[in-house]
């Protein structure tokens, strides 16, 4: 029975050891947690449409369409003088990574077209090919274009703007996408005149 007026809140704390703070009632922690700047945050559109493939791909239907949208980043028709991937990358000083671009794009494009009898693969290859070419474009050809950087440095923002930021976002996805993969939807931008390196 409580007596008014007694402590009944003392609490013994002989001999105790922690690996961190001890406390016999109300402990304050007056720290602030401050998030890095750079810190990669997954897009959350892109996780919907993760969510919708995992799901869809459990239900195993058969899609027999082919996105427009998705097609004209495969196959745009263009007017005029045309350059092939060979060529624009040359133009943009980038002869080292011709062979390469070419594996990586031819690659990611049998994988689209393998899994695009999933609508939701198409939903997810059509999002990420919209945003690296936005991300190029209002990110990295303005750099490009100012010849105030050199190769390298470009290939630095194209790794941080582009490449692990989108490779944040797909992580856990069943379409199992790597960087070559991305690397690939950035060159298929290029060879069909979505983006240039010169």
């Amino acid at each position: 029975m409580a007596v008014l007026g007694s402590n009944n809140n003392k609490v013994s704390q002989d001999s105790i050891t922690a690996g961190g703070h001890v406390a016999g009632r109300d402990m304050i922690n007056n720290y602030t947690h401050i998030a890095a700047q750079n810190e990669l945050k997954p897009d959350t559109k892109l996780r919907l449409l993760i969510e919708e493939h995992e799901s869809e791909k459990l239900r195993d239907n058969d899609y027999k369409q082919f996105s427009e949208k998705l097609n004209d980043f495969l196959n745009r028709k263009v007017e005029g003088k045309l350059r092939n991937l060979e060529q624009k990358l040359s133009d943009g000083n980038r002869t080292h990574i011709i062979e390469y671009a070419m594996e990586v794009k031819e690659s990611v494009t049998k994988k689209i077209l393998l899994n695009s009898h999933y609508e939701s693969a198409q939903k997810i290859y059509t999002y990420l090919l919209t945003n690296i070419r936005a991300a190029f474009l209002h990110q990295v050809a303005s750099r490009i274009k100012s010849k105030d950087f050199q190769s390298y440095q470009i290939d630095d923002i194209v790794l941080e703007r582009i490449i692990e930021p989108t490779l944040t976002s797909i992580d856990g996805c069943s379409l199992s996408i790597d960087a070559d993969e991305i690397y690939g939807l950035l060159y298929i931008l290029t060879g069909n005149c979505y983006i240039e390196w010169d």
